[in-house]
């Protein structure tokens, strides 16, 4: 089964992630990585335990790496993360951020080019290109997915499409449209 990594460090917004994990379980061994194993802290303050550290990871063992949002304060000085990055940008893997988690790949130097949203003030931040910045819940780039911490549900299900994994069902469940298990309780 492919692999899917997830970015956790102290103040990770658990939520932004959780419809684009849900969709994916069923076909992806989604695993997460931390700056180092050492416990995180969520925003919420739910406990996480990484799978891996940074050093750990082999790029060509993943489909792509999703980054939530969270204080960037914690990567900010992430070499490894970067050069993580990078590597999976030149492998055109996927690269998916929401909220504050587009600053990763400012940082890492791949949205110099590239049309991107982010939920932080990215004039005050050299790293991000001021002329591609877009103010839409979803900026969608060939292997690149950036979203505003609000969008989560559409962030998630972008990543389905991108994986190949969105049905209509998980798409009208998630945003609240149709619970298909109900509607056949209701028909007997």
């Amino acid at each position: 089964m492919n692999k899917i990594l997830v970015l956790i460090y102290p103040t990770f917004a658990e939520f932004e992630i959780t419809v684009a994990t849900a969709v994916l379980k069923d076909f992806y061994i989604v695993e997460t990585v931390g700056l180092t194993k050492d416990m995180v802290v969520s925003e919420t303050g739910l406990q996480v335990q990484p799978h891996y550290e940074l050093s750990e990871i082999c790029v060509d063992d993943y489909e792509g790496i999703i980054i939530p949002g969270g204080d960037v304060v914690h990567v900010k000085d992430s070499e490894v993360l970067f050069e993580l990055i990078r590597q999976m940008y030149k492998q055109e893997k996927l690269i998916a951020a929401i909220c504050g988690g587009p600053f990763v790949l400012a940082a890492a130097g791949i949205l110099q080019y590239v049309p991107y949203t982010v939920t932080l003030d990215y004039r005050k931040l050299d790293c991000f290109s001021k002329t591609h910045f877009t103010y839409e819940g979803i900026v969608h780039h060939k292997n690149i997915i950036t979203a505003q911490g609000h969008a989560f549900v559409d962030f998630g299900l972008a990543i389905a499409k991108y994986c190949g994994v969105y049905t209509e069902h998980k798409s009208d469940f998630y945003r609240g449209k149709r619970n298909i298990v109900i509607e056949n309780v209701l028909k007997e």
